[in-house]
């Protein structure tokens, strides 16, 4: 067994960079994110660029399945090799295992992650403002003639009551109607268990937080990752 070490230490080397790649390919899907954002605020009618940008995001999409699948592969052919003590057909059970996995890929598949669905529910959002931001949150204003954000911190708290920093990724108490930054609720759920209360002073809900209590708050989400992108544009010039 020791002998097949050697061999081994080259493919974590090669594993490792593959998944370098799958870093950067995500910093690929949020920057197409943020472009296309850019695109439709400047030109809601800019169908061909946006549909570029679509077509960019499915072949991250694209990418990151091929290196999930190849990786699952190497995995798969490294654990047999251990078990087997057998290195001789690495290449050959690699490619069976990688053909096995890729024979069920479809395109119509890859328009289901979660980046490009996300994409396209944001490039709706901003084409359609006027239903874009769902109830309890209304949306900064697009229009050539208003460029300011309609909504401020009087009206929307993006600050989380648990960490008192800005939230990211925000969820809501269903049953209080507060809001959390997720990470952060989650933990608190877990080391406080049952005496994990709303974390809002004078909060008039007394039961414990649950994680069944909360629920994704999308267009909180959205209302901050705009007034982020705007402060950026700011920041820029």
């Amino acid at each position: 067994m020791s002998q097949n070490q050697p061999h081994f230490a080259v493919v974590e080397q090669a594993i490792n960079t593959v998944k370098q790649i799958q870093q950067y390919i995500n910093v690929g899907m949020e920057t197409t994110i943020d472009v296309a954002m850019d695109v439709v605020e400047n030109d809601r009618e800019n169908k061909k660029q946006v549909e570029e940008l679509k077509s960019v995001m499915l072949d991250y999409v694209c990418m990151e399945r091929d290196l999930e699948q190849f990786l699952a592969a190497v995995d798969y052919t490294k654990n047999k090799a251990l078990e087997s003590g057998e290195v001789g057909s690495l290449e050959r059970d690699l490619d069976l295992k990688l053909n096995e996995l890729q024979v069920k890929n479809r395109k119509s598949n890859l328009k289901q992650h979660e980046k490009y669905t996300d994409l396209e529910q944001k490039i709706q959002e901003l084409q359609n403002p006027d239903v874009a931001g769902g109830p309890g949150i209304l949306m900064p204003s697009t229009s050539a003639e208003d460029d300011e954000i309609c909504m401020t911190e009087e009206t929307v708290n993006t600050m989380c009551p648990y960490t008192q920093q800005e939230m990211k990724n925000p969820v809501q108490n269903k049953l209080c109607k507060h809001n959390y930054e997720k990470e952060a609720i989650m933990e608190y759920i877990g080391r406080r268990g049952k005496k994990a209360k709303c974390p809002v002073s004078g909060c008039a809900n007394t039961k414990a937080i649950e994680q069944s209590d909360l629920e994704d708050h999308k267009s909180l989400r959205r209302y901050i990752e705009r007034v982020n992108r705007q402060a950026g544009k700011r920041t820029k010039h």
